[in-house]
């Protein structure tokens, strides 16, 4: 049996999830028109690293099993939510800050831990968004054959990982270019506010949805 047509179809599936604008998109755009490419790529890298984990778990059970216990799974509901809604918060309470001029070019240190706090802040993102639990279970048990062999999974998994990756690092390239971050810096009272209130409403949402 030949399994490409499947894992081509679960291939557009998850770019379809993957291209339409969510909080990811937001965080991984804010990040690299407001700051620079690497803490774009990293927070991306820390997206992709998530959903590649949930889309193992979907694709070998392991989510089920979670939706299972009903609270456990409504912790995590309720983390996500109020991250996405902590983040919110500090979208609005920094809008009006002008970030100062560097004059001196960052120690490599300071850029790393930069670098490597995008990464796990990414990670948090996802990992604490039910949706996306939801939404690999579902095309998984859609589009695989319940009986496709552990090499077709793990391909299945692969394409999640590289598709989330490259698509959040060509984000992260498009808006760290100087005329999108001189435009970014302009509206960025206005921006940081839209990207705010869209996280706080996000969370609440999530919050809304627990049933401990």
């Amino acid at each position: 049996m030949s399994y490409a047509l499947p894992l081509a179809a679960l291939a557009f599936a998850n770019m379809l999830g993957i291209i339409s604008p969510g909080p990811a998109f937001l965080m991984v755009s804010r990040a690299a028109a407001g700051r620079s490419l690497g803490v774009g790529v990293g927070l991306g890298a820390g997206v992709a690293i998530a959903a590649t984990f949930w889309a193992a778990a979907a694709c070998f059970g392991i989510a089920l099993l979670m939706t299972q216990f009903v609270t456990l799974y409504g912790v995590i509901q309720l983390a996500g939510g109020a991250y996405l809604i902590w983040l919110g918060i500090n979208a609005w309470r920094h809008s009006r800050n002008t970030p100062a001029v560097e004059t001196v070019a960052p120690q490599p240190s300071a850029a790393r831990d930069g670098v490597g706090r995008a990464v796990l802040t990414g990670a948090w993102l996802s990992l604490g968004n039910p949706k996306i639990i939801i939404f690999f279970s579902s095309i998984f048990v859609a589009l695989l054959p319940h009986d496709a062999p552990l090499w077709v999974r793990l391909a299945a998994v692969a394409i999640v990982g590289v598709q989330e990756i490259t698509w959040y690092t060509l984000v992260a390239f498009v808006f760290s270019r100087p005329r999108v971050q001189a435009a970014y810096a302009k509206a960025r009272t206005w921006i940081e506010r839209a990207l705010g209130t869209v996280l706080i409403g996000l969370g609440a949402r999530i919050i809304g949805t627990v049933r401990l």
